[in-house]
């Protein structure tokens, strides 16, 4: 029998793989390490692999199936861009990888915003929708630079988009988080406009989530006090 979402800390292996892909990706820029294109590949599988064990899928085979397709996809992009080591697979491994980690995104979202009971698996959850929030964003810069190069100023040119993901994870979280420091800026009007709508994403989903995790809290605490008074009137009735 599956254990209670609750019971089973599941986030925190995601918040692992997580923080274990963003810091490789960073050691590796930080020593232009040459083989840093598949190392990031192998990274990203890495992540894909225990995304799809520690996301709770809720709602049985249909979206867990869904789930396993996109990774498998996904997953078989970047062992094709190993093997290669061109760019050919550049578009559809950005767009795929985009897509797996939306869809995570919602799964974890489910699991988090406005339901249960708050916990350390919620607090949990509730870092890696900030993470997850400022990666989904990094690759749609990728996709962007991709397909408009020069759309950002500050990155490198004309290299494979896995030795710009390091930068444009740097700058989304950046942007998200409105410090804006302006080493790497938006050129053209679609970058322009991601940039500022993941800022205003950033502010309302800390006001999303304070709101969200206060009404659990109130909710908890006026259960509880139901249930001691209906507790007394049953004690006073037996009385």
């Amino acid at each position: 029998m599956k254990a209670p979402v609750s019971d089973r800390n599941n986030f925190v292996w995601l918040l692992i793989a997580l923080v274990m892909l963003l810091f490789t990706d960073a050691l590796f820029s930080q020593f232009e390490y040459l083989e840093g294109q598949r190392v990031v590949n192998i990274s990203l599988m890495v992540t894909i692999i225990i995304a799809v064990w520690a996301v709770d899928y809720g709602d049985g085979n249909k979206l867990y199936g869904l789930k396993i397709a996109m990774s498998v996809i996904t997953v078989g992009l970047m062992v094709g861009d190993s093997i290669l080591e061109d760019n050919r697979l550049a578009l559809f491994q950005l767009a795929s990888s985009f897509l797996f980690l939306t869809f995570t995104l919602h799964l974890c979202w489910r699991q988090v915003i406005f339901s249960g009971v708050v916990d350390g698996n919620k607090i949990v959850g509730a870092i890696c929708i900030y993470m997850l929030i400022g990666l989904i964003w990094a690759f749609a810069y990728l996709i962007v630079e991709q397909l408009f190069p020069g759309s950002f100023k500050g990155l490198g040119e004309t290299v494979p988009w896995q030795f710009n993901l390091e930068p444009l994870i740097y700058y989304s979280m950046v942007t998200m988080t409105t410090l804006g420091y302006g080493d790497i800026t938006p050129q053209m009007p679609l970058a322009r406009f991601l940039a500022f709508m993941e800022a205003i994403t950033g502010v309302f989903y800390t006001t999303i989530l304070v709101a969200s995790l206060i009404g659990m809290r109130l909710a908890q605490h006026n259960e509880k006090l139901i249930g001691q008074v209906l507790d007394e009137n049953n004690q006073q009735r037996e009385d």
